[in-house]
């Protein structure tokens, strides 16, 4: 009975740490088109520790799940920038905003 507890125990303590490392967040960003979208989703969907990335056009927001312990959530909003959007608080690199076509650009969609 003794290693039946113990044996729950373990089992509980592991798979409530792993959970813990699965974060979801919602970024805003500057996407107008389904060009902006499917770089975004494209990029983030194939980078190390992003589990899913989901862009919203309506809201213009980027739903992400990913893991904590292989990529913060500040690398991924770098990662948005990089490829010239906005993500909250950060705007978007001029080099990468400049590679974008047209109507990817703020005011291109306008």
């Amino acid at each position: 009975m003794k290693k039946y507890i113990v044996g729950l125990l373990l089992l509980f303590i592991s798979v409530n740490g792993f959970t813990q490392t699965k974060k979801e967040a919602t970024i805003r960003s500057s996407v107008v088109c389904d060009d902006c979208r499917e770089r975004i989703e494209g990029v983030l969907n194939y980078t190390k520790g992003v589990k899913f990335a989901e862009v919203d056009l309506e809201s213009k927001n980027v739903l992400v799940k990913y893991n904590s312990k292989k990529i913060s959530l500040e690398e991924i909003k770098k990662i948005i920038t990089s490829i010239g959007y906005d993500a909250d608080e950060m705007t978007a690199q001029e080099a990468a905003v400049e590679k974008l076509p047209a109507c990817c650009k703020p005011g291109g969609m306008d």
